[in-house]
């Protein structure tokens, strides 16, 4: 008779352990259901604030050269706090904004060119 009480001890151990698994599985569940949730709240932030950059740029074609400019600054900030020395160009640090007015005065330069030819 002793090996009786011994079984019904391993049988109580297992139940046990199976129940404390179990808890654990249900918390995992959870967690993750969270981290799903948060994940998808995130997205939609994103999506959201793409929308409204969207706009912007639609609205102002200076928004680009703003967000450059802040890049810029960020760039140099970071550099600045660092104790080595860096020699950047202009393209390097995005700070090439007149690339763009470049352009268009050359083109109009051409334009205006071709009106003198006449």
């Amino acid at each position: 008779m002793p090996s009786l009480p011994l079984t019904r001890t391993k049988i109580l151990c297992f139940h046990k352990i199976a129940q404390q698994e179990a808890e654990r599985a249900k918390y995992v569940v959870i967690g993750a259901q969270s981290e799903k949730k948060t994940i998808i709240t995130k997205a939609r932030g994103e999506a959201a604030s793409a929308d409204l950059i969207g706009n912007a740029v639609k609205k102002n074609p200076g928004f680009m050269k703003l967000r450059r400019i802040e890049a810029a600054n960020d760039i140099a900030d970071i550099v600045s706090k660092s104790g080595n020395k860096i020699y950047l160009n202009a393209d390097s640090l995005l700070l090439n904004l007149l690339s763009d007015a470049d352009e268009k005065i050359s083109k109009s330069v051409e334009d205006k060119k071709g009106w003198f030819q006449k």
